[in-house]
């Protein structure tokens, strides 16, 4: 990891910049672990579902072709729906038939609780384990500690608290691709049968129908795996992804507010009306986009 490069500046600020790169580090470890640490959970959830999808492929897909209590007729105009519109039928009145969530669930039901427990819905604990809202470069004690940047340290702190609010959106707006990603791969594996199973007409057509369904289901049985590596995979950019814009963001905020060139005096009023005018801006706008990160 590279030092906050403040340039040669007077001793005050490069024992600041010097603090918050060992405040950096730490907290990014800080919320580097839990991620890491939900992933390895998701990792053992979903290759015992995946273990689980092998072994009752065989009753998942009597459930699905050979439904009781429906007789053959019926069941042929119902499974012709399902395979012209993608493995799902929406029945006006009763139960919607979805071949790729059935397909998927043990993969989901194996992930559920810890799911909630990474991405809580309750505003009160954020993902994670809170990890997030828990960052802080701890300028409050820098405050005590460097007086004389008390402004720029500021600054930092209405930097953090922005930094915090975007990260949970992010997460907050890609929870549910990453939990939807585990039925969208069977999807995109199942659809080729569905057309097939669509083309067939006439008399033995629904036998040829749910034949085309299970062969392709046993021919294809990595596809839960490869739905289980699609979702693990998306998780690990979510950690790489919070890690960048968090350590990205930071330190840029640090070189705004604490580097100086080489010529100029530290703490030169127009320096630090430029500071607090950035400062004053993120207090008034903490959601939108301001000067300073246009």
């Amino acid at each position: 990891m590279h030092g906050a490069n403040c340039g040669e500046v007077a001793g005050k600020k490069a024992e600041v910049c010097r603090d918050l790169e060992e405040n950096m580090r730490r907290e990014l470890n800080k919320v580097r672990k839990p991620m890491e640490e939900a992933y390895h959970v998701f990792e053992k959830c979903l290759k015992e579902g995946v273990q689980t999808s092998k072994t009752s492929c065989d009753k998942t897909l009597k459930s699905i072709l050979h439904p009781r209590k429906m007789r053959n007729g019926g069941f042929h105009r119902t499974l012709k729906s399902v395979v012209e519109n993608g493995g799902v039928y929406k029945p006006k009145k009763g139960k919607q038939i979805n071949i790729n969530m059935k397909l998927a669930s043990y993969l989901t039901n194996s992930i559920d609780e810890e799911f909630r427990k990474t991405f809580p819905n309750e505003v009160k604990c954020g993902p994670f384990n809170g990890v997030i809202d828990t960052f802080s470069l701890d300028t409050d004690k820098l405050i005590q500690k460097y007086k004389d940047v008390g402004l720029q340290l500021n600054f930092l702190k209405t930097e953090e608290d922005k930094i915090q609010a975007k990260l949970n959106k992010i997460i907050q707006r890609r929870k549910k691709s990453i939990y939807n990603s585990l039925t969208e791969k069977i999807v995109e594996i199942m659809e080729e049968s569905y057309k097939k199973a669509a083309e067939f007409r006439g008399k033995g057509s629904l036998e040829k129908m749910r034949r085309t369904i299970a062969t392709h289901v046993h021919e294809n049985i990595i596809m839960f795996e490869e739905a289980k590596d699609v979702m693990l995979n998306q998780l690990n950019y979510l950690k790489e992804d919070i890690l960048e814009i968090l350590e990205g963001t930071m330190r840029e905020s640090i070189e705004l507010s604490l580097k100086t060139d080489d010529n100029s005096v530290p703490d030169v009023p127009t320096e630090l009306e430029m500071v607090k005018k950035y400062y004053d801006e993120l207090k008034d706008n903490p959601d939108g986009e301001t000067s300073l990160l246009g």
